[in-house]
């Protein structure tokens, strides 16, 4: 049975690489979340639909999902993709996706949202307030954000999960290559990969599993 931190490591760069590319586009727009209408509007040109995740409240250290805020009179049309979520940890015994709240030690809203968009396609957003931040899912984001990136950006991505994240680092890089249409030809200590533009990106791994070195050549 999957626990949440294999989950996390197939699915962290991909989630991150969407959050670059939303990063991107939004700029340093601001950003105001209008419930009742069911969308995010940054500065005063991009607005998009949304799907609430759930929030972090800093005042007590703990992890709230949106389908569990029953104080808040949530829409029920913007649980929808918080339910699947639920529906998808139950399936696959997660609890961290079933539980209703617990501590950010265990899991913070970052690590959360990026699992959820690896697993659903979509890019998020975490919007600060007082006492805490609330995380949501861009439902209609441009395909600039969910397309696979450039052969230089995947170096850059998978630079960051490894600095960033305390994961399995062979799972984690196999894992993001294949979900960005790679060509992969493992071996014991090191796996090449192949892009379909004529890329190529070789990645090295210690005896501890760990990257050692990654080395590519990309196509102009």
């Amino acid at each position: 049975m999957l626990t949440f931190d294999q989950l996390f490591a197939e699915h962290v760069a991909t989630g991150l690489a969407r959050q670059l590319a939303l990063g991107d586009l939004i700029g340093a727009r601001g950003w105001q979340l209008d419930l009742a209408g069911g969308t995010v509007t940054f500065g005063d040109d991009l607005r998009y639909r949304v799907q609430l995740l759930g929030t972090e409240s800093h005042d007590e250290g703990s992890w709230l999902w949106a389908w569990a805020n029953e104080a808040s009179n949530l829409p029920p049309a913007l649980l929808q993709l918080c339910g699947w979520l639920r529906e998808f940890g139950d399936r696959q015994g997660i609890a961290e996706l079933t539980e209703p709240s617990f501590a950010l030690e265990r899991a913070d809203g970052h690590r959360l949202a990026l699992l959820a968009s690896g697993l659903t396609g979509r890019c998020y957003y975490r919007g600060p307030y007082a006492g805490g931040a609330v995380f949501f899912h861009l439902d209609d984001a441009p395909a600039q954000i969910t397309s696979p990136v450039r052969p230089e950006r995947a170096l850059s991505v998978l630079g960051q999960v490894i600095q960033s994240f305390p994961v399995d680092h062979r799972v984690a890089v196999e894992s993001f290559l294949r979900q960005q249409s790679w060509r992969l030809d493992p071996a014991p200590h090191a796996v090449t990969a192949h892009h379909p533009d004529g890329s190529t990106l070789r990645v090295d791994f210690d005896a501890l599993g760990r990257v050692s070195n990654m080395s590519g050549t990309v196509t102009p």
